[in-house]
């Protein structure tokens, strides 16, 4: 019994199970990045925000009981606790991740996963992009590229999310136990529940591609985590219950900004998405239009 309390103890001190900025935040974010891309964007993407948008709530759909290895596989993705892990320079992948952790006496699932899958979906996009830039006229390519855009969207987004990337992610733990105030869901929950607009986000908003990808990444969740100690602030008025926050001008400001600041992280990996395409050689073997047959009826 003894055994499995401290087993319970690390699951909830260190895994974080909360839904990222609820199902409408992420689409109101992703809205707001697809209207901030610049004009030589391709234009199916900046046409394509609703699909997007649709797709960027997935990951988390993906939570379900239902699906119990989809579940556990993908919760780990959505965190990455910073105390217990130097995030300075990560392993090349998430397996060589897996074997660093077990020589620092730690499991990949209770640090967490999320620069990875963030990394991954991005390079994914990028492929998406390079088969659109030699077949531009496909639908399906299009279409493919929607839905990878919505996943590095979500991802881009749980890594703006300050309560994402440390243990205290539901409130300050202290010797060992949370003080457990929600505080994650709350802050996940303020975008739709100020009904923050996407154009409102998007207004001048400005995004430049990373120069590295798993550089950029690590340096956003640095940013990220310099910003805790604000999030846990926010409990103040986020959680007494007789506290109308919705009209403290201190939340509207903390919205906005971590808002507009995960809307240009979401842009900017789209367009080192769209700059590696540039580079990235499909194999020979492999032919959209022979094999997708768009345009012509086989023979």
């Amino acid at each position: 019994m003894r055994r499995l309390s401290i087993v319970l103890l690390v699951l909830f001190v260190f895994g974080s199970s909360a839904w990222g900025w609820w199902p409408r935040g992420h689409g109101i974010l992703t809205r707001a990045a697809v209207q901030t891309l610049p004009a030589d964007a391709p234009a199916f993407l900046r046409a394509g925000g609703g699909m997007v948008a649709h797709a960027a709530v997935d990951p988390d759909v993906a939570k379900n009981r239902g699906t119990l290895h989809l579940e556990k596989a993908g919760h780990p993705v959505h965190y990455f606790n910073m105390e217990l892990f130097e995030a300075g320079d990560l392993p090349a992948s998430r397996y060589a991740f897996g074997r660093l952790c077990a020589e620092l006496g730690k499991r990949p699932e209770q640090v967490g996963l999320l620069p990875y899958v963030t990394a991954e979906y991005t390079e994914q996009l990028a492929l998406a992009f390079a088969e659109f830039r030699k077949w531009p006229e496909s639908p399906f390519i299009q279409n493919k590229c929607l839905i990878y855009a919505g996943y590095v969207a979500h991802f881009a987004q749980e890594v703006c999310q300050p309560l994402n990337l440390t243990i205290h992610w539901n409130g300050r733990v202290v010797d060992g136990k949370s003080s457990r105030t929600r505080i994650h869901e709350k802050i996940d929950g303020l975008l739709q529940n100020l009904d923050l607009k996407p154009e409102e986000i998007a207004e001048g908003l400005a995004a430049a591609p990373v120069d590295s990808l798993m550089t950029g990444i690590v340096a956003q969740m640095h940013r990220s985590f310099g910003e805790v100690e604000s999030a846990l602030s926010m409990e103040q008025y986020l959680v007494p219950k007789d506290v109308d926050w919705k009209n403290e001008p201190a939340v509207r400001a903390f919205a906005e900004k971590h808002a507009r600041e995960a809307a240009r992280f979401t842009v900017s990996l789209y367009l080192t998405a769209w700059k590696m395409s540039e580079k990235i050689r499909l194999p020979g073997w492999i032919d959209r239009g022979e094999m997708d047959h768009f345009g012509a009826q086989k023979k």
